[in-house]
């Protein structure tokens, strides 16, 4: 496995701007992805929703059809995260087993979708970080997180 900083797409170099203290940075061409992710069949109402408003909330061109994968793991482990977290405050912490109060399954549950969820929208730009990387204020009307969320 390759030691260091994972490597940066050209457009996000472009967007930081040249930090190398030699002044050089070596950008190469990239493939660029087309279209419009479309939403895939099959997900729940929650997950579609969220599917929706995130599409909606980033500004035009960020996603495409390559991002559609990543897309819906964000969008369906969100889903199961929510769903485990309403079903955790009704059943509590602690669940009886023959053995005796063990810790509640779905918190497994949940941890594992917000460790997917929150790797899939960092690589989407779903995140503080990950739109700092892709910031260029002066082309965006609204903070994307923040149509995103509602507020």
């Amino acid at each position: 496995m390759p030691r260091g900083a994972k490597p940066k797409s050209k457009i996000i170099k472009v967007a930081e701007g040249n930090r190398s203290k030699l002044g050089v940075h070596r950008m190469h061409d990239e493939p660029q992805g087309l279209g419009h992710p479309r939403m895939p069949p099959g997900m729940n109402e929650m997950a579609e929703e969220l599917w929706l408003d995130t599409v909606s909330s980033l500004p035009e061109g960020v996603l495409t059809r390559a991002d559609e994968a990543a897309l819906e793991t964000f969008a369906v482990n969100w889903a199961t995260f929510r769903q485990a977290r309403e079903r955790l405050e009704k059943t509590g912490l602690l669940v009886q087993s023959p053995h005796g109060p063990i810790r509640n399954p779905l918190l497994v549950v949940m941890n594992n979708a917000a460790k997917l969820m929150m790797s899939s929208g960092a690589e989407l730009g779903l995140t503080p970080a990950g739109r700092a990387r892709l910031a260029h204020p002066e082309r965006w009307d609204t903070d994307p997180i923040t149509l995103l969320l509602g507020e």
